[in-house]
């Protein structure tokens, strides 16, 4: 793939930040029922086997470092692939999830996954972690790095048409007002992820959407269900809406919103303020993996800088190697933006953990606002 181009627009990896999506793709008794159930279980091998097995999202290894990887070890990776961390959570929570070596968790769901003893705790020792972003290491869902090693990572942000919402978006106030105004209205795209929805309502309230008390996020349903006349779509992330005009306003990760600035540069990009998200997407190694040793031998070789910077060119997503900024190539255009912009405060930043005892409000809100859009 080209090094000056953009990511495809219809991808999987683009769209598949509605992480907590609609509630067709894993309705809430079943996610209480994930939660609640026996995780799979088995003893990890410590004999290289000629078979690696990886579950994944689609399309988030370039093509040439697997074959790379091949060619050097003599090992293809067979990769499976899903579209939304519950479908994860619910398979290796269940006889189907043997097998695996490697998965690729969000942060939101690590700490559930691994309550639920369906990881293997990691030999640090094994990873040289001094070559890697230590801003993106010993995070609230996994402190010390016991279960996952950062592969990628993405903010919550907005691109947007500032001739159409009539000014600068500084802060998530700013997004809900913008979007009321008549060049905006109708014409807003929201993510399906209902802590994307409800997380920023918080935050405006100056509360944390890590929090426990249910009435606070109970607290922000008359709020969004009134403002959800305004919005479009919760569907996956289109470029070429916010180069048309269809759409003027977005929630997006800043890959997607590159794309769009790639295509239509006039647009703009904020992480608004006071505090947005973090995620991470993690390498982790499966509970009972039938080649631990092999597991850790790709992980290693992710890992080199040479694969990092290959994979963050592939993706627009940056991964996690400590100065990557540097040592992108020259010709990446706009490459600034796949580490969110020159003003990203990570110190106040958040990131979602899944609580399954808050979740379903989340969930419920999300349904609400969507009804109450129409959308």
């Amino acid at each position: 793939m080209s090094t000056s181009a953009p990511r495809s627009v219809g991808s999987s990896l683009i769209s598949r930040r509605t992480v907590l999506g609609a509630a067709a793709l894993t309705p809430i008794a079943a996610f209480l029922a994930a939660c609640s159930s026996t995780g799979s279980s088995g003893t990890a091998s410590a004999k290289l086997t000629s078979q690696l097995n990886i579950y994944t999202w689609p399309d988030y290894f370039s093509d040439k470092d697997l074959a790379a990887y091949a060619k050097k070890y003599g090992v293809t990776p067979k990769i499976s692939t899903y579209t939304d961390n519950n479908t994860l959570f619910t398979k290796l929570n269940s006889a189907a999830g043997a097998g695996y070596d490697i998965v690729v968790p969000s942060s939101s769901w690590i700490k559930q996954i691994s309550d639920k003893g369906l990881l293997e705790e990691l030999d640090l020792d094994r990873f040289n972690l001094k070559n890697l972003d230590q801003s993106l290491l010993n995070r609230n869902y996994d402190p010390h790095n016991k279960y996952s090693i950062p592969k990628d990572w993405g903010l919550l942000g907005v691109v947007y048409d500032p001739d159409a919402v009539g000014g600068e978006i500084k802060t998530w106030q700013d997004f809900f007002d913008a979007g009321a105004k008549s060049g905006a209205s109708g014409r807003i795209r929201m993510t399906s992820a209902a802590e994307e929805t409800v997380g920023p309502a918080l935050w405006v309230q100056g509360k944390d959407w890590n929090t426990k008390k249910i009435a606070d996020i109970q607290g922000t349903e008359d709020f969004l269900t009134t403002f959800a006349k305004h919005v479009k779509t919760f569907s996956a992330f289109d470029p070429n809406a916010l180069k048309s005009g269809a759409i003027v306003m977005a929630q997006a990760n800043q890959a997607a919103a590159r794309n769009a600035i790639l295509l239509n540069p006039k647009l703009k990009w904020v992480v608004p303020g006071p505090t947005s998200e973090l995620w991470v997407d993690s390498f982790s190694i499966a509970k009972g993996a039938p080649d631990v040793e092999r597991a850790y031998e790709f992980l290693k070789y992710q890992l080199t800088p040479t694969v990092q910077v290959n994979e963050t060119v592939y993706l627009g997503y940056p991964a996690s190697l400590n100065g990557l900024r540097d040592k992108l190539p020259s010709n990446v255009k706009e490459s600034d933006l796949i580490f969110g912009g020159p003003d990203v405060d990570f110190d106040k930043l958040t990131s979602f953990i899944v609580n399954p005892d808050t979740y379903p409000t989340f969930q419920d809100i999300q349904n609400k606002v969507q009804a109450a859009a129409g959308a």
